[in-house]
């Protein structure tokens, strides 16, 4: 039974932006690993939106059945356009379920919890996506060992149509170091595993990238994402599976020269926490 009409009927609401940034956080508890989390998932997303620019984007995080105090400081300090909250369904569920909230223009980015962004990040983004043709993904992370798979046709592409097509090695020593720091790895011993790895670089129209992407943090089309993402309930398992998937299709997949963002790890390092209390 209904009693009248309902008073909103005639409203109209705001869709939308263009640009949806979208981060997926994770914070059960703040014990052993998760201890210095919060501040890692603080940074990550103080930095996105301090160092955005002046885009017309909105904010969503997708958050995966967190603790109480990151919902509260989410809801009362952070105040994303859009927030998503519930059990855990896994990071891989919830990008597929992201990419999918669109309209097939949206330019999405989809972002761990533990990156942080640096000045000047969207507007890369977005210039390589508006100046590559068949654009994938868009990351902002050169990582040396990513150019060991899901790039063949983006490499193939690369020496068919780039204006410029180098091979050697572009990525810094510090920037290698840094990776090395986030996820835990003995650097000395990371050289000798590298040692044979090569960086592909790209120009097109005047824009240098490399040749590959990272699954970590990236941008793309929601109508692309919504192709190649898919459903499973595997935690990480799924990640090369997903680059190969984009590549398999014939997208490029495709980093930003200069670094524009950088995996933290579960602990703020002192020069990452220098960089994040100068934002707020």
């Amino acid at each position: 039974m209904r009693v009248g009409n309902n008073p909103n009927r005639e409203l109209v609401v705001d869709g939308y932006a263009p640009i949806v940034l979208a981060v997926i956080t994770y914070l059960p508890n703040q014990e052993g690993y998760h201890e210095g989390r919060l501040n890692v998932i603080k940074a990550c997303l103080e930095s996105m939106r301090a160092n955005a620019g002046d885009h017309n984007y909105q904010i969503l995080v997708w958050d995966n059945g967190s603790c109480d105090k990151l919902l509260y400081w989410l809801k009362r300090s952070y105040q994303p356009d859009f927030l998503v909250s519930g059990r855990n369904m896994g990071k891989i569920n919830a990008r597929a379920s992201i990419v999918r909230m669109f309209s097939p223009d949206t330019a999405v980015g989809v972002s761990d919890d533990d990156m942080f962004y640096y000045p000047g990040w969207l507007d890369a983004h977005i210039e390589v996506l508006n100046t590559y043709p068949n654009v994938g993904t868009v990351s902002g992370w050169p990582v040396r060992t990513q150019f060991r798979f899901g790039c063949r046709r983006t490499i193939e592409w690369g020496q068919r149509f780039a204006s410029k097509f180098e091979q050697g090695r572009f990525i810094s020593e510090q920037e290698d170091e840094d990776f090395c720091i986030s996820i835990g790895r003995d650097y000395k011993w990371h050289v000798g595993y590298t040692k044979d790895d090569i960086d592909t670089k790209l120009t097109f129209r005047d824009v240098e990238t490399y040749a590959t992407g990272h699954h970590c943090q990236l941008m793309g089309f929601a109508e692309v994402l919504s192709k190649v993402t898919r459903y499973d309930n595997h935690a990480l398992r799924e990640e090369r599976t997903f680059e190969q998937a984009i590549d398999n299709a014939g997208y490029l997949r495709l980093t930003t020269y200069k670094r524009y963002t950088r995996h933290i790890g579960n602990v703020l390092d002192k020069e990452l926490e220098v960089e994040w209390q100068k934002l707020r």
